[in-house]
């Protein structure tokens, strides 16, 4: 068994190890996991991304190695601390049964529990159906995804394998995940003095109107999945102007577009387009352009027929004496490298289901409840005995 113990005192380390993304970024905490898997006497593999930003790799080889794999995935960086903090970011404190943190439930307690994991099934000689593989990659927090990529590019992954992120969903099984497109909207005026400005075209009051047109546009479609329910409109930063008393010639928007199917990402370009060319029809000397921000992230799922999906189920019904919960407050928005490898590779055997809730993710005083490590710490270990 997974001594939940140890995964609690690995979350803790980890916490205290800086990966912020834009920060620090992975270095240290590659290092800690590296030194800490060859503790175990396991043989660890960089692959790298970016200078100094390796993805990391293990095998625990199995019984049957030509069977189809039991792939963890696990991002080492988080996003900054920001403000708001009551409790040290690096602290890992237990309260009340919640250890808090950066990076607590996102994830780096999912990343302790696969250390948990190899560590009892190294430590008692134990060899497993199938192989085992971890992968730890870098830059999930980012647009580009880039640690995610890599495994594709490198071609780390089998068409067979069946993969688990344990990131945070409130133990839920996170069986879908909504798309995304992240976009940059540049609008262009005409410069001119605010007690004449008449004479100008202001970029930021058309970027208003083409914000406003944007919500309700997302709020019209007629698309509403059964788990990820609604598309959804964000815009995330808007900057423009030089000065209080000049019209400004240039506004810049970041778009949040979060699809569900039968949306693709280039169904998001294409209403952004739309819209931003019926608002420009109103007016002279005015233009804009769109450009992609990260990574192009379509809405995927995994099969209920695939062995990671049938499995987990099973193990969670051994475990927990019921299935695990899918929909609602799951943490379907948030796309992860599970969500990203499926897109890339067409996979529908790629799936979340981890310690953690994402309305802790990215917060102040981030959490994980120490009773989402000891259900997953038994969850993982039967899926792997039983695999």
């Amino acid at each position: 068994m997974i001594n939940v113990e140890t995964v609690i005192a690995d979350t803790q380390k980890l916490i205290g190890i800086e990966s912020t993304n834009p920060g620090v970024l992975e270095a240290d905490c590659a290092d800690w996991i590296e030194s800490r898997l060859r503790g175990m006497g396991l043989q660890v593999t960089r692959h790298p991304v970016q200078l100094g930003r390796d993805n990391l790799s293990v095998v625990i080889p199995g019984a049957d190695r030509s069977a189809p794999r039991f792939v963890l995935v696990s991002h080492m960086d988080t996003v900054p601390i920001g403000s708001g903090w009551t409790r040290d970011p690096f602290g890992g404190q237990i309260d009340d049964g919640l250890l808090y943190g950066r990076g607590a439930c996102d994830m780096k307690a999912g990343l302790a529990l696969t250390l948990g994991l190899l560590e009892a099934l190294t430590s008692t000689g134990t060899v497993p159906p199938a192989d085992v593989v971890c992968f730890y990659t870098v830059d999930e927090e980012a647009p580009g995804m880039l640690g995610a990529y890599q495994l594709v590019e490198d071609a780390l992954l089998r068409p067979d394998d069946q993969i688990l992120a344990p990131e945070p969903s409130g133990m839920r099984l996170r069986i879908s995940q909504m798309g995304l497109r992240w976009l940059t909207l540049t609008v262009t005026g005409k410069m001119a003095h605010a007690g004449r400005a008449h004479l100008g075209t202001n970029a930021a009051h058309i970027m208003a109107h083409i914000v406003v047109e944007l919500e309700s546009a997302f709020a019209a479609l007629p698309f509403d999945d059964e788990i990820l329910g609604r598309p959804r409109f964000t815009t995330g930063v808007i900057t423009g102007g030089v000065s209080t008393n000049v019209v400004p010639a240039l506004c810049t928007a970041e778009l949040d577009l979060r699809i569900v199917p039968p949306l693709v990402p280039e169904d998001a370009v294409t209403m952004v387009d739309r819209v931003a060319t019926d608002v420009l029809r109103r007016y002279e000397d005015a233009s804009y352009s769109i450009d992609a921000l990260g990574a192009r992230r379509p809405p995927v799922r995994a099969s209920d027929d695939s062995k990671i999906v049938r499995t987990l189920r099973a193990s969670y019904l051994a475990v927990a004496g019921r299935e695990p919960e899918v929909g609602g407050a799951d943490g379907h928005e948030a796309y992860t490298d599970s969500a990203m490898i499926a897109a890339l590779t067409g996979s529908t055997s790629s799936t979340v289901l981890g310690p953690g809730a994402t309305d802790q993710a990215h917060t102040a005083d981030e959490f994980v409840p120490i009773a989402d490590l000891e259900l997953g710490s038994a969850l993982l270990w039967d899926m792997v005995t039983s695999w």
